[in-house]
């Protein structure tokens, strides 16, 4: 086999070994993690795992920096919908989305809580321990579209 065979063949493989483990439940999209509102109107922060990225978590690696804004919630869950996520709640203040990765599907929770023009952000995998850095590529990119959404 050449090369290109052989990677065909492995990238069908692993695939298959993915579906067959989402499959049998072994990658559960049902438990949603820790989202919401904590008891005093704060974003609750990210847990241990490496697969969260939070404007309210002071470690570095979960820490990411909140987003300046004067955009209504209103307009900025419109900007944000831009990316193809789906809006699951909305308050005065509060927004909350979900994600599904394109390959295997595996939902994503973001959450955004506006107060005054700070918009602090989270993002969370649903499922497995490291994201590869999605979540903070995602939430790079929601600030980037809002910050170019907010100069118009």
């Amino acid at each position: 086999m050449n090369g290109k065979k052989i990677m065909t063949t492995l990238g069908i493989l692993l695939l298959t070994g993915l579906g067959y483990f989402k499959g049998m439940g072994f990658y559960s999209q049902s438990k949603t993690p820790d989202i919401g509102l904590d008891l005093k109107g704060n974003l609750t922060l990210c847990g241990e795992k490496p697969n969260c990225v939070s404007s309210l978590n002071t470690d570095e690696s979960h820490k990411i920096n909140p987003i300046d804004s004067s955009l209504e919630i209103g307009q900025l869950v419109d900007s944000i919908k831009d990316f193809g996520i789906e809006l699951q709640t909305l308050t005065d203040n509060y927004a909350h989305f979900t994600a599904k990765s394109t390959i295997m599907g595996f939902v994503d929770d973001i959450e955004i809580l506006k107060v005054g023009n700070i918009v602090h952000v989270k993002s969370i995998s649903r499922v497995g321990h490291s994201d590869l850095g999605a979540n903070r590529k995602r939430i790079d990119a929601i600030r980037l579209h809002l910050t170019n959404n907010s100069a118009k």
